[in-house]
């Protein structure tokens, strides 16, 4: 059915309008003379697109930054799975006139099932069956590939949102249904292979995965590429009590899963370490009416990230909501009474009363598999096409790679970044030489969600643009007259516009630019 939505003259070759066609949300961009229309929404957790930021004929979402085409829909970054529909426009008598086929929706899959080609003798093997595994996955599908596509996963799960466990998973927002990024049979639908066989390592010389099958017997896989993205293993402290019943480490979903039970019936809860997984889980528990205490050896969590002004709106907005934040301490043992935790010791020489213990002490890259070159130098050296050899490419947690217009490399833990890499590598394992240059982005939720683009590691001078105090504003970070990153929060967050500016023209845009645009990156766009 065809609907009459809006007049040609009312759209802005610049801008994003929403209008609907019977029941459905449309996204409409004009284009000169032409008019392009998709749904309105986010395909990851619903975003309406009006308020994205758009860089030429695409846009990305206000909330985690993934990009989609305006032409025809595309999901041109991550997070989030399938593209955005895409309906027939035409403009008459000065109106706009959009098609709508009957049972049209405002998404589309990822990658259509028919797409797969199939007859080629080469194997792709993918290590690790998260986000990026999954990326790497669809992203040679969409590419043509037509031989064998073989997965290692060790955790029998389909890929899920590992993002939500310490956010609103434990919170009860999301249910364990709605963590799964593709339904049941979703990798069976495009051809992909599952082994969910523990990987022991890579044999990049003769280009072999060795894995323990079944019956405990040794295995090889032989690849024609590899993509490895491992992911990570939560660490823990070596101290008294480490072993109780109660105590947890958040990781995986199965680790959630004990969380969230314990929790329903725990009343204190003692969370040990202050970095994002820490304190997104005390929001998260704090929330639901738990006493929460968190145990951080910093004088102030984030600051050495983030800076003194950034890090105290944080952390005072924790305590705020009745968080119980020891700074300058650290856990000496967990005691228990009649086999459960009954409190936690701290170096300090204070006692916290505790039914549940969270380690949230960080996470160890899963490196061993690589060899024991990548576990001493503490992650896997990639090239600009995130290739370790001409054969084998890393990615996410394990890889440190050549930041694009930084000069150094990184290795970022970054659920987005991993699915960046997953959709690059699968391109490098087809021939294509380009060198990885996303923009790095990531979220944390802790009461509203905190945005962070680009990367600081270091800075000298972070200007602040909003109200710090209503947690309105936008945080840049500068370095030899460059802005390399920056923070936001609330209706003064320009982080997304920042993030489009970086994508198109210049990951470190200048800070005289941005000061002459009064901190608008909008205005350079």
């Amino acid at each position: 059915m065809e609907y009459d939505v809006a007049a040609f003259s009312e759209l802005s070759d610049t801008g994003l309008h929403e209008v609907e066609a019977g029941e459905l949300k449309i996204l409409l961009a004009r284009d000169d003379e032409t008019v392009f229309a998709t749904g309105a929404h986010c395909s990851h957790k619903g975003a309406p697109l009006k308020n994205g930021t758009r860089i030429g004929n695409q846009v990305i979402c206000p909330w985690h930054h993934a990009c989609f085409g305006l032409e025809d829909g595309a999901h041109v970054e991550p997070p989030g799975q399938g593209c955005l529909a895409r309906f027939e426009t035409r403009v008459a008598d000065g109106r706009v006139l959009v098609e709508v086929p009957d049972g049209a929706g405002e998404h589309r899959p990822e990658v259509e099932p028919s797409a797969r080609r199939a007859g080629g003798a080469r194997i792709f093997a993918i290590v690790g069956g998260g986000a990026a595994g999954l990326a790497c996955a669809q992203e040679l599908v969409r590419r043509g590939f037509d031989g064998r596509i073989v997965m290692f996963s060790d955790d029998g799960e389909t890929p899920y949102d590992r993002t939500a466990l310490s956010k609103t998973y434990l919170q009860g927002k999301t249910g364990d249904d709605g963590l799964p990024l593709v339904g049941e049979g979703g990798l069976d639908a495009i051809g992909v292979e599952r082994i969910t066989e523990r990987v022991e390592r890579i044999d990049a010389a003769n280009r072999t995965i060795h894995f323990v099958g079944k019956d405990g017997v040794n295995e090889g896989l032989v690849y024609d590429r590899c993509f490895a993205a491992p992911g990570s293993d939560s660490v823990t402290l070596p101290v008294e009590g480490a072993d109780l019943p109660g105590v947890f480490t958040l990781r995986s979903h199965d680790d959630a899963r004990r969380i969230k039970a314990a929790a329903d019936s725990a009343q204190n809860i003692v969370i040990v370490g202050s970095g994002f997984i820490g304190m997104e889980a005390a929001a998260a528990l704090v929330s639901i009416g738990k006493l929460v205490t968190v145990v951080s050896q910093e004088t102030l969590p984030f600051e050495s990230k983030w800076g003194e002004a950034v890090a105290g709106q944080i952390v005072g907005q924790h305590r705020d909501k009745g968080v119980d934040i020891r700074t300058n301490t650290g856990v000496t043992a967990i005691a228990e009474k009649r086999g459960a935790i009954s409190a936690v010791h701290l170096s300090s020489g204070d006692e916290v009363p505790a039914d549940m213990v969270l380690m949230a002490v960080g996470a160890k890259p899963r490196l061993s598999i690589f060899g024991e070159a990548a576990e001493a130098a503490g992650g896997v050296e990639v090239g600009p096409d995130l290739s370790v050899d001409a054969s084998l490419f890393a990615g996410g947690d394990v890889a440190k790679f050549p930041l694009n217009g930084r000069g150094y490399s990184a290795r970022i833990e970054h659920w987005r970044v991993a699915e960046q890499h997953g959709r690059h590598a699968a391109r490098a394992m087809l021939g294509d030489s380009l060198p990885f240059a996303g923009v790095p982005f990531f979220w944390s939720a802790q009461y509203g969600p905190i945005h962070y683009v680009g990367h600081a590691k270091d800075y000298e001078e972070c200007h602040i643009e909003g109200d710090l105090a209503a947690a309105s504003f936008t945080a840049f970070y500068v370095k030899d007259g460059k802005v390399i990153a920056a923070l936001g929060r609330g209706k003064a967050d320009v982080t997304a516009d920042l993030h489009g500016l970086m994508i198109m023209s210049d990951p470190t845009p200048s800070k005289t630019s941005l000061e002459a645009a009064g901190w608008q990156p909008k205005t350079l766009l």
